[in-house]
């Protein structure tokens, strides 16, 4: 049987997460900020990122590019990511971004 903690993680738009997914990595813009994480979207749809559960935590800013690396959550009424890792992208193009992802995924 595989360990699950060295599964590596998929790349994945927000519109392609399925129960299937464990450990993913989004980009996109955080949409909406929370006490316990934010709202990222990545122009196919928008999923909640948890950081309550990661030790540090940098503050983000609305519109800020970000990479987030976690566990996929799945719920009754969607997804919900456990970060793990953040990463901050600044100076990003987010649309030649999406056209490479595009032409990879």
């Amino acid at each position: 049987m595989a360990d699950i903690r060295r599964t590596p993680y998929k790349e994945k738009h927000v519109k392609d997460l399925s129960v299937a997914d464990f450990k993913v990595t989004i980009t996109g813009a955080v949409a909406g900020l929370r006490e316990d994480g934010f709202l990222l979207g990545d122009g196919s749809g928008e999923v909640f990122i948890n950081t309550s559960r990661m030790e540090t935590i940098d503050v983000y800013k609305e519109n800020e590019i970000v990479k987030v690396f976690g566990r996929l959550m799945p719920y009754e009424s969607g997804f919900e990511i456990q970060a793990e890792i953040i990463q901050a992208l600044a100076g990003v193009d987010m649309a030649a971004l999406k056209t490479i992802k595009d032409a990879l995924l």
